[in-house]
């Protein structure tokens, strides 16, 4: 059952790029290192999109009565990019990005991976980046 509030989001297939989810890293010398991936939606999966869509604006109204005090910051942050644009900082997405939406999902704590059948994935050599999963994301 949904509320239309939810914040979290299961992927149609995606592609999984700068896989590091069994070990932290640092993006930057001196950053805490998180467990992350980047996930590459194809923009034909415009279900998947309208879902993401739809949590960051649940994300957007939870922040505004918990976090800000109930106040819409005038330009929140918004974390999937046009991977046809360019990035944040203004340079080029990479080639394996055109055709998709791009985000990068990170957590202090593993999060569990798992097979097609959700048992868990003890052989960490099984996944990889360039590989294509489904992924939950809570916004």
């Amino acid at each position: 059952m949904t509320t239309g509030q939810e914040t979290n989001v299961t992927t149609g297939e995606v592609r999984l790029s700068y896989v590091n989810l069994f070990t932290p890293r640092a993006n930057q010398p001196g950053q805490e290192p998180k467990y992350s991936v980047t996930v590459l939606i194809p923009k034909s999966d415009v279900a998947t999109k309208q879902r993401i869509d739809a949590a960051i604006a649940a994300a957007i109204n939870k922040g505004v009565q918990t976090v800000w005090a109930g106040a819409r910051p005038p330009q929140p942050k918004i974390p999937i990019y046009d991977g046809d644009g360019l990035r944040p900082n203004g340079e080029a997405f990479g080639p394996e990005c055109k055709g998709h939406w791009v985000l990068t999902a990170s957590s202090k704590q593993q999060q569990q991976v798992v097979d097609a059948n959700l048992n868990p994935i003890i052989n960490q050599t099984e996944v990889y980046s360039g590989m294509y999963g489904r992924v939950n994301i809570n916004f």
